[in-house]
Protein backbone atom coordinates (compact mmCIF):
# COMPACT_ATOMS: atom_id res chain seq x y z
CA UNK A 1 0.00 0.00 0.00
CA UNK A 2 1.42 3.49 -1.21
CA UNK A 3 -0.84 6.35 0.67
CA UNK A 4 -0.74 9.68 -0.57
CA UNK A 5 -2.00 12.81 0.18
CA UNK A 6 -1.28 17.03 -1.15
CA UNK A 7 -1.31 19.34 2.06
CA UNK A 8 -1.51 23.22 2.31
CA UNK A 9 -3.31 23.36 -0.82
CA UNK A 10 -0.30 21.62 -3.24
CA UNK A 11 2.50 23.06 -1.16
CA UNK A 12 3.76 19.61 -0.24
CA UNK A 13 3.61 16.56 -0.98
CA UNK A 14 3.30 13.43 1.88
CA UNK A 15 3.43 9.61 0.90
CA UNK A 16 3.60 6.44 3.45
CA UNK A 17 4.92 3.16 2.34
CA UNK A 18 3.95 -0.18 3.32
CA UNK A 19 6.28 -2.35 1.80
CA UNK A 20 6.07 -5.87 3.94
CA UNK A 21 4.85 -7.93 1.55
CA UNK A 22 6.88 -6.90 -1.37
CA UNK A 23 10.03 -7.08 0.83
CA UNK A 24 8.96 -10.75 1.96
CA UNK A 25 8.61 -11.35 -1.27
CA UNK A 26 11.94 -10.74 -2.82
CA UNK A 27 13.33 -12.46 0.80
CA UNK A 28 11.92 -15.93 -0.61
CA UNK A 29 13.41 -15.10 -4.42
CA UNK A 30 16.56 -14.65 -3.44
CA UNK A 31 17.02 -15.72 -0.17
CA UNK A 32 18.96 -12.79 1.97
CA UNK A 33 20.44 -12.62 5.06
CA UNK A 34 18.74 -10.77 7.39
CA UNK A 35 21.16 -7.54 7.01
CA UNK A 36 21.10 -7.99 3.11
CA UNK A 37 17.35 -7.60 3.30
CA UNK A 38 17.14 -4.76 5.81
CA UNK A 39 18.92 -2.77 3.07
CA UNK A 40 17.13 -4.65 0.03
CA UNK A 41 14.32 -3.58 1.91
CA UNK A 42 14.42 -0.12 2.29
CA UNK A 43 15.92 0.69 -1.12
CA UNK A 44 12.96 -1.20 -2.93
CA UNK A 45 10.63 1.07 -0.65
CA UNK A 46 12.67 4.20 -1.77
CA UNK A 47 12.38 2.01 -5.74
CA UNK A 48 8.36 2.28 -4.92
CA UNK A 49 8.10 5.55 -3.99
CA UNK A 50 9.95 6.96 -7.11
CA UNK A 51 8.07 4.62 -9.44
CA UNK A 52 4.65 5.58 -8.19
CA UNK A 53 4.96 9.11 -9.48
CA UNK A 54 5.44 7.68 -13.07
CA UNK A 55 2.54 9.02 -15.18
CA UNK A 56 2.59 6.90 -18.05
CA UNK A 57 2.54 3.22 -18.91
CA UNK A 58 5.75 2.96 -20.58
CA UNK A 59 7.47 5.07 -18.32
CA UNK A 60 10.91 2.92 -15.98
CA UNK A 61 13.33 3.54 -13.21
CA UNK A 62 16.43 2.07 -12.19
CA UNK A 63 18.87 3.14 -9.29
CA UNK A 64 22.06 2.29 -8.98
CA UNK A 65 23.25 2.33 -5.67
CA UNK A 66 27.24 1.31 -5.19
CA UNK A 67 28.90 2.24 -1.69
CA UNK A 68 31.37 -0.23 -2.02
CA UNK A 69 29.91 -2.47 0.79
CA UNK A 70 29.75 -5.71 2.14
CA UNK A 71 26.72 -6.35 -0.21
CA UNK A 72 28.75 -5.02 -3.30
CA UNK A 73 26.34 -3.21 -6.01
CA UNK A 74 22.32 -2.95 -5.64
CA UNK A 75 20.23 -2.67 -9.08
CA UNK A 76 16.69 -1.71 -8.64
CA UNK A 77 13.80 -1.27 -11.40
CA UNK A 78 10.42 0.00 -11.17
CA UNK A 79 7.63 0.33 -14.06
CA UNK A 80 4.10 2.51 -13.77
CA UNK A 81 1.96 1.18 -10.91
CA UNK A 82 4.87 0.79 -9.21
CA UNK A 83 6.00 -2.56 -9.80
CA UNK A 84 9.61 -2.99 -8.59
CA UNK A 85 12.38 -5.91 -8.40
CA UNK A 86 16.04 -5.51 -7.92
CA UNK A 87 18.89 -7.57 -6.85
CA UNK A 88 22.51 -7.15 -4.47
CA UNK A 89 25.84 -8.68 -5.99
CA UNK A 90 25.96 -10.84 -2.56
CA UNK A 91 22.43 -11.30 -1.33
CA UNK A 92 24.17 -13.92 1.70
CA UNK A 93 26.31 -11.39 3.07
CA UNK A 94 27.12 -11.32 6.47
CA UNK A 95 24.65 -14.50 7.21
CA UNK A 96 25.45 -14.85 10.65
CA UNK A 97 25.78 -11.55 11.87
CA UNK A 98 23.78 -8.41 12.61
CA UNK A 99 25.55 -5.72 10.61
CA UNK A 100 23.58 -1.87 9.93
CA UNK A 101 22.10 -0.76 6.63
CA UNK A 102 25.40 0.89 6.06
CA UNK A 103 27.62 -2.16 6.07
CA UNK A 104 25.79 -3.56 3.76
CA UNK A 105 25.40 -0.85 1.58
CA UNK A 106 29.06 1.07 1.88
CA UNK A 107 29.79 4.42 2.39
CA UNK A 108 32.06 5.50 -0.45
CA UNK A 109 30.53 5.45 -3.59
CA UNK A 110 27.57 6.56 -6.26
CA UNK A 111 23.60 6.63 -6.07
CA UNK A 112 22.74 6.68 -9.81
CA UNK A 113 18.75 7.16 -10.58
CA UNK A 114 17.77 6.51 -14.18
CA UNK A 115 14.38 7.50 -15.38
CA UNK A 116 13.28 6.59 -18.87
CA UNK A 117 10.01 8.32 -19.82
CA UNK A 118 10.57 7.30 -23.17
CA UNK A 119 11.62 10.65 -24.70
CA UNK A 120 15.00 10.90 -27.03
CA UNK A 121 17.24 10.36 -23.91
CA UNK A 122 16.32 9.07 -20.37
CA UNK A 123 16.91 11.24 -17.21
CA UNK A 124 20.23 10.57 -15.32
CA UNK A 125 21.20 11.61 -11.98
CA UNK A 126 23.59 11.13 -10.09
CA UNK A 127 24.63 11.70 -6.55
CA UNK A 128 27.44 10.71 -3.46
CA UNK A 129 26.70 8.19 -0.89
CA UNK A 130 26.49 10.09 2.22
CA UNK A 131 26.97 7.31 4.66
CA UNK A 132 25.30 4.28 2.92
CA UNK A 133 21.80 4.41 5.16
CA UNK A 134 19.76 4.88 2.13
CA UNK A 135 17.33 7.37 3.69
CA UNK A 136 20.07 9.92 4.18
CA UNK A 137 21.64 9.34 0.72
CA UNK A 138 17.95 9.70 -1.41
CA UNK A 139 17.60 12.52 1.09
CA UNK A 140 20.91 14.06 -0.55
CA UNK A 141 20.22 12.77 -4.25
CA UNK A 142 16.59 14.93 -4.00
CA UNK A 143 17.85 18.07 -2.42
CA UNK A 144 21.35 18.22 -5.05
CA UNK A 145 19.80 16.45 -8.39
CA UNK A 146 15.92 17.33 -8.91
CA UNK A 147 16.61 20.08 -6.70
CA UNK A 148 13.60 18.92 -4.38
CA UNK A 149 14.46 19.12 -0.65
CA UNK A 150 13.27 15.95 1.01
CA UNK A 151 12.42 14.00 4.56
CA UNK A 152 13.19 10.65 3.95
CA UNK A 153 12.58 8.27 6.50
CA UNK A 154 12.66 4.50 5.68
CA UNK A 155 12.42 1.07 8.06
CA UNK A 156 13.08 -2.68 7.77
CA UNK A 157 12.39 -4.99 10.40
CA UNK A 158 13.46 -8.07 10.94
CA UNK A 159 12.86 -11.64 13.04
CA UNK A 160 13.91 -14.95 12.27
CA UNK A 161 14.92 -14.37 8.84
CA UNK A 162 11.51 -13.06 7.78
CA UNK A 163 10.27 -8.78 7.51
CA UNK A 164 7.77 -8.10 10.17
CA UNK A 165 7.57 -4.48 8.96
CA UNK A 166 9.01 -2.68 6.06
CA UNK A 167 8.20 0.93 4.76
CA UNK A 168 8.62 4.62 4.70
CA UNK A 169 7.50 7.92 5.10
CA UNK A 170 8.84 10.47 3.00
CA UNK A 171 7.96 14.37 2.59
CA UNK A 172 8.65 16.54 -0.66
CA UNK A 173 7.70 20.48 0.16
CA UNK A 174 7.02 22.29 -3.44
CA UNK A 175 9.17 25.38 -4.36
CA UNK A 176 5.99 27.54 -3.49
CA UNK A 177 5.79 25.91 0.35
CA UNK A 178 6.34 28.87 3.09
CA UNK A 179 9.40 29.07 5.39
CA UNK A 180 6.60 28.63 8.44
CA UNK A 181 4.85 25.66 6.42
CA UNK A 182 8.66 23.83 6.08
CA UNK A 183 9.36 24.46 9.45
CA UNK A 184 5.95 22.51 10.80
CA UNK A 185 6.68 19.64 8.41
CA UNK A 186 10.30 19.32 10.01
CA UNK A 187 8.63 19.07 13.36
CA UNK A 188 6.59 16.52 12.40
CA UNK A 189 9.16 14.58 10.48
CA UNK A 190 11.32 14.51 13.95
CA UNK A 191 9.01 11.70 15.14
CA UNK A 192 9.65 9.30 12.37
CA UNK A 193 13.00 7.78 13.91
CA UNK A 194 11.54 4.24 14.22
CA UNK A 195 9.03 3.72 10.89
CA UNK A 196 8.88 0.19 10.89
CA UNK A 197 7.26 0.51 15.04
CA UNK A 198 5.51 3.33 14.02
CA UNK A 199 4.01 1.46 10.75
CA UNK A 200 3.28 -1.82 13.06
CA UNK A 201 1.24 0.60 15.49
CA UNK A 202 -0.79 2.47 12.72
CA UNK A 203 -1.69 1.56 9.29
CA UNK A 204 -0.48 4.17 6.60
CA UNK A 205 -3.80 6.13 6.21
CA UNK A 206 -3.74 6.79 10.27
CA UNK A 207 -0.13 7.72 9.88
CA UNK A 208 -1.58 10.24 6.70
CA UNK A 209 -4.48 11.12 9.37
CA UNK A 210 -3.32 11.04 12.85
CA UNK A 211 0.05 13.22 11.24
CA UNK A 212 -1.46 15.45 8.74
CA UNK A 213 -5.19 15.50 8.74
CA UNK A 214 -5.51 18.09 10.60
CA UNK A 215 -4.21 20.55 7.56
CA UNK A 216 -5.55 21.06 4.00
CA UNK A 217 -5.14 18.11 2.65
CA UNK A 218 -6.27 15.91 -0.37
CA UNK A 219 -5.97 12.27 -0.79
CA UNK A 220 -4.71 10.65 -3.88
CA UNK A 221 -5.99 7.43 -5.30
CA UNK A 222 -3.92 4.46 -3.00
CA UNK A 223 -1.47 2.75 -5.19
CA UNK A 224 -0.91 -1.25 -4.59
CA UNK A 225 2.88 -1.87 -5.45
CA UNK A 226 4.50 -5.43 -5.66
CA UNK A 227 7.77 -7.46 -6.10
CA UNK A 228 6.74 -8.14 -10.21
CA UNK A 229 9.95 -9.32 -12.99
CA UNK A 230 9.25 -8.58 -16.30
CA UNK A 231 11.31 -11.35 -17.99
CA UNK A 232 9.66 -13.97 -20.37
CA UNK A 233 10.79 -16.03 -23.13
CA UNK A 234 9.92 -14.11 -25.43
CA UNK A 235 12.25 -11.40 -24.34
CA UNK A 236 14.68 -13.42 -24.05
CA UNK A 237 14.09 -14.96 -27.70
CA UNK A 238 14.47 -11.32 -28.80
CA UNK A 239 18.06 -10.69 -26.94
CA UNK A 240 19.37 -13.56 -28.23
CA UNK A 241 18.66 -12.64 -32.08
CA UNK A 242 21.01 -10.30 -32.04
CA UNK A 243 23.48 -12.42 -31.10
CA UNK A 244 22.90 -13.61 -34.58
CA UNK A 245 22.78 -17.10 -35.85
CA UNK A 246 26.30 -18.39 -36.32
CA UNK A 247 27.26 -17.41 -32.81
CA UNK A 248 23.98 -18.63 -31.43
CA UNK A 249 24.88 -21.72 -32.82
CA UNK A 250 28.39 -22.20 -31.98
CA UNK A 251 27.02 -21.57 -27.94
CA UNK A 252 25.01 -24.55 -28.59
CA UNK A 253 27.16 -26.44 -30.41
CA UNK A 254 30.08 -25.87 -27.32
CA UNK A 255 27.96 -26.12 -24.22
CA UNK A 256 24.82 -28.63 -25.63
CA UNK A 257 22.34 -25.31 -25.15
CA UNK A 258 21.80 -22.19 -24.52
CA UNK A 259 20.74 -21.01 -20.52
CA UNK A 260 19.70 -17.48 -19.43
CA UNK A 261 19.66 -16.51 -16.25
CA UNK A 262 17.43 -13.78 -14.89
CA UNK A 263 19.13 -11.86 -12.02
CA UNK A 264 15.97 -10.47 -10.79
CA UNK A 265 13.67 -13.12 -10.60
CA UNK A 266 15.98 -16.50 -10.77
CA UNK A 267 14.03 -17.48 -13.52
CA UNK A 268 15.91 -19.62 -15.50
CA UNK A 269 15.36 -20.09 -19.38
CA UNK A 270 17.08 -22.64 -21.58
CA UNK A 271 16.84 -22.63 -25.22
CA UNK A 272 18.07 -26.20 -27.64
CA UNK A 273 19.41 -26.36 -30.43
CA UNK A 274 16.02 -27.01 -32.07
CA UNK A 275 14.75 -24.04 -30.63
CA UNK A 276 17.69 -21.82 -32.18
CA UNK A 277 16.79 -22.77 -35.36
CA UNK A 278 13.31 -22.08 -34.71
CA UNK A 279 13.64 -18.63 -33.75
CA UNK A 280 16.36 -17.62 -36.65
CA UNK A 281 13.89 -19.37 -39.44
Amino acid sequence: MIKRAILFGGKAIVSVLDTTTTVNDAIKIHGYSSSVAAAMGKALTMTAFMSAGFKGAGNKLTLIIDGNGEGGKMVLCGDFGAKVRGYIQNPKACEGRQVSVSDIVGKSGYLNVIKDFGLKEPYNGLSQIVNGNIDEDFAYYFTTSEQLPSAVALGVKMQDGKCVKAGGIIVQPMPNCSEEEIFILQDIVSNFTDVATLLSEKSAAEIVDFYFGHFEISHLPDIYEEYKCSCSKRRIEEMLLTLGKKEALDIVETQGQIQVGCEFCNSKYVFTKEDVQRMFK
